[in-house]
């Protein structure tokens, strides 16, 4: 019995963790399907009252927040992206999860202690992470330094600490992403939604991936909680033409069983602004909730309710899909690109698009490698060509200093009119790099980060209200542009190998040859006492025994002696 009181103690506390999971499908309206898997656990650090540090874990992996408790972090937000969001076209600034980035990799974190305490730590922090995810996230030729000044654009969720920012736009999501994600489940994939989930010949098939975690360690006040998410873009309509759907065509296999230690496992299904729209099983529950700065009716079903069997959706009288020739678009979206001038000099062309009825104040940021250099003074804002400069109220501009592996930063507090296009032109030069700066693939040229818009006015998707579109009812903070490839100068890399190449050839003839001279001997063989003698021709200068002299090579000894041919017939006789 004194054993069992600590054991009961234990398994009380450790009952107190929670696991939730959903998955969320969102129609669009260019005939593509946004599928969007949450899987929230809350937790505390439950530690024994022993003398010896210890820590139970009941939904939450303690190799998921053991790295996080031994460094100091408060906060930590991994992410991975593949393909492109086209805003436009899905009809929505970005995607279902709010953290995803826009292209690559990225690690975001809040650090306690000291500066010198925190840089070790959080290098410690991105390589545990990176092992566990297979992924290197971290790189001096990609990312350079941390980057600290995102600290006011991302609140902390708990108390203030020190801000780290990491991106690694080069990755790409694949196998080796999504197996280490499905491990940190509960479930592992092999029941409720994540079963889904596991299969990968299925889910990265999809156009736009992403997949990440947002971890919140616990307080003295405050439970923690971790989040992690799965979104994929689906096209619905790749030959048949019309946009139906169904569980088991989605996933190759119908609605698993549910997982036993789930709080609650949840289907939803956004409906699109379409009267049309139909589903089998009918919902039994229709809720309405704030998404984006707009309202939207969402269905919900239980998983137990429809575990093993399928669902079906469709639209009532559509047949053959017709691909709108305009969109409705969302309340913001941005767009980035390249234009060259030249092999080493360009402009970064940004624009910026507020669809709301009222400017919006927002802060615009880059984030550059050290061969990126901008020229600040040739920065231009403008609308419809015209100069508006009196948009742009704050410039923090912070160099790298190359060549060593550092970044560029750059805020841009801007306000946003209503109803227009800002543009940002920021001119550039793109600094050569070092040899062994280049990677040992094809030269395909090298990827800068997302740029990143944050807006300044949302308060969240919580209130009530009565309209229908609110722009400050939203939780997305930050709306992010693709991932952008860069042509750098690049060396001609065929003309060293050629040189290696040439010299090798070179070198092999001349010391073939000479080796042959040097170690070859020539003479006379005979061949037997009957026959004529063969004799080699070779020229008299390179002889090594006076014509008229006959010579015999022992093979096994290795000498050459010289016999005349008397005492040879005599022997023989």
């Amino acid at each position: 019995m004194r054993l069992a009181a600590p054991i009961l103690l234990a398994a009380a506390a450790v009952a107190r963790d929670t696991f939730h999971e959903s998955l969320t499908l969102h129609p669009l309206p260019d005939g593509k399907l946004s599928v969007l898997f949450e899987y929230t656990t809350q937790f505390d650090l439950h530690h024994g009252a022993g003398s010896t540090h210890q820590s139970h874990h009941s939904l939450t992996p303690p190799g998921l927040l053991l790295p996080l408790e031994r460094n100091n972090v408060s906060e930590l937000t991994v992410s991975f992206t593949s393909g492109q969001w086209h805003a436009r076209r899905h009809g929505e600034a970005g995607p279902l999860s709010y953290d995803a980035g826009g292209g690559g990799g990225s690690v975001r974190g809040w650090l306690r202690g000291s500066p010198a305490e925190t840089d070790a730590a959080w290098d410690a922090v991105t390589h545990a992470f990176g092992g566990m995810f297979c992924a290197g996230v971290v790189g001096a030729e990609d990312s350079g330094e941390a980057v600290r000044t995102f600290g006011e654009l991302y609140p902390p969720a708990r108390d203030d600490a020190s801000h780290y920012l990491v991106s690694t736009p080069h990755l790409h999501l694949c196998t080796e992403n999504l197996t280490p994600f499905l491990s940190l489940l509960p479930s592992k994939g092999v029941s409720g939604l994540s079963a889904l989930l596991a299969k990968p010949g299925v889910v990265l098939a999809w156009g736009f991936k992403t997949e990440g975690i947002d971890v919140v360690m616990p307080t003295a006040d405050a439970p923690g909680s971790w989040k992690g998410w799965w979104e994929g873009v689906v096209d619905l309509v790749p030959k048949r033409g019309e946009r139906s759907f169904t569980i088991n065509k989605v996933f190759q296999q119908p609605l698993p069983r549910v997982f036993p230690a789930a709080s609650s496992s949840v289907i939803r299904v956004i409906r699109p602004r379409d009267d049309r729209f139909r589903a089998d099983p009918a919902p039994p529950r229709t809720v309405e909730r704030w998404m984006d700065g707009r309202k939207r009716t969402v269905d919900e079903w239980d998983l137990a309710k429809v575990a093993g069997k399928d669902m079906a959706f469709w639209w009532d009288g559509e047949g053959q899909f017709e691909h709108p020739l305009s969109f409705e678009p969302p309340l913001v979206t941005i767009s980035r690109v390249a234009a060259d001038r030249n092999a080493a000099d360009a402009t970064l062309v940004v624009d910026i698009a507020n669809n709301a009825d009222v400017d919006r104040p927002a802060v615009y940021s880059e984030v550059w490698p050290w061969w990126v250099k901008g020229w600040m003074s040739e920065l231009a804002v403008s609308i419809d060509s015209e100069d508006r400069r009196d948009l742009l109220r704050d410039i923090e501009y912070i160099p790298s200093v190359p060549p060593t592996p550092s970044t560029t930063t750059l805020h841009l507090h801007l306000t946003l009119p209503a109803r227009s296009t800002l543009r940002l032109s920021i001119p550039f030069t793109k600094l050569t790099l070092k040899y062994d700066d280049h990677r040992p693939d094809a030269e395909r040229g090298r990827e800068i980060p997302s740029g990143v818009l944050t807006l300044l006015d949302v308060e969240g998707e919580d209130d009530e209200s009565e309209a229908d579109v609110d722009h400050r009812r939203s939780s997305r903070r930050r709306v992010y542009s693709a991932k952008l490839l860069l042509d750098v100068p690049t060396p001609d890399f065929s003309m060293p190998y050629n040189v290696i190449i040439m010299t090798s050839t070179v070198m092999a003839v001349f010391f073939g040859s000479i080796q042959g001279r040097l170690v070859r001997r020539w003479g006379w063989v005979e061949t037997g006492p009957s026959e004529e003698p063969v004799v080699e021709q070779v020229p008299e200068s390179e002889r090594l025994f006076p014509p008229g002299e006959k010579a015999s090579y022992d093979i096994f000894e290795g000498d050459l002696n010289a016999n005349d041919t008397d005492s040879d017939a005599e022997e023989a006789e």
